[in-house]
């Protein structure tokens, strides 16, 4: 019995930190504005207690305020390139993310593009990176474009968080850099997360690639102020 229960808690543990790929479904709201937040385990909220409610997203949702819904459109582990091992694109999420039809889109991906078996060159994921953009434009009317800088990424603490660690880290400024010029090249708006994050190791679980609550809430003022306070300045909508 005891062993049945450490199991059932064990369980109860992965979902809740967002270790698996299960995903909430997202119902339209009519009438307000659309956010779509589109990513990997850094806009799904992996490691993160309550990650359903702790991530950027839900962050987001606050100050955004009740006249914009804020969706999370992310798995964990996934790519941007679809020449990587797990594409985004390949995604019911992505698919998901079209159909939701967002005034605006947030993409936050690359970070697991760093990984050997993943990474071609900067001129493929920038390449790959406007295919993706493409998609998202081809929608009617077109959404406004919002791509963010992979946050950077620090060693674990110790050699068991290599377990949700396994980035080359050292890669992760080029791919900045990368999807820096990607903003530039296809006229879409740019948050530079790595930037902001830049030896802010405090901002980051144990993993030192998951960013904690207060990584997810620095991201998320970053994304709204970005997003929602140049809206309302007069910014394009």
């Amino acid at each position: 019995m005891m062993i049945l229960i450490l199991a059932a808690l064990l369980a109860a543990a992965v979902v809740l930190c967002g270790y698996t790929t299960i995903r909430l479904p997202v119902r339209r709201e009519e009438g307000k504005q659309h956010i779509a937040c589109v990513g990997d385990s850094v806009t799904y909220g992996c490691t993160l207690p309550l990650f359903f409610l702790r991530r950027y997203p839900a962050v987001l949702q606050k100050p955004a305020g009740p006249g914009t819904q804020v969706a999370a459109f992310a798995v964990n582990d996934r790519t941007l390139q679809d020449t990587g091992n797990k594409p985004f694109r390949k995604e019911r999420a992505f698919r998901q993310s079209m159909e939701y039809r967002p005034d605006t889109v947030v993409i936050l991906l690359g970070t697991n593009d760093s990984k050997d078996s993943n990474w071609i060159s900067a001129e493929a994921f920038r390449r790959q990176y406007a295919e993706l953009i493409g998609a998202y434009r081809t929608l009617s009317p077109a959404p406004r474009i919002v791509i963010c800088t992979p946050p950077c990424a620090f060693k674990p603490i110790n050699r068991f968080f290599c377990i949700t660690n396994d980035a080359r880290l050292d890669r992760i400024p080029e791919i900045a850099e990368a999807v820096k010029a990607v903003a530039a090249e296809n006229g879409a708006e740019l948050v530079d997360l790595y930037a902001l994050t830049q030896g802010k190791r405090e901002l980051f679980g144990p993993d030192g690639l998951h960013p904690n609550a207060a990584g997810a809430k620095c991201i998320a003022e970053a994304v709204f102020q970005a997003v929602c306070q140049s809206s309302a300045q007069g910014g394009k909508t």
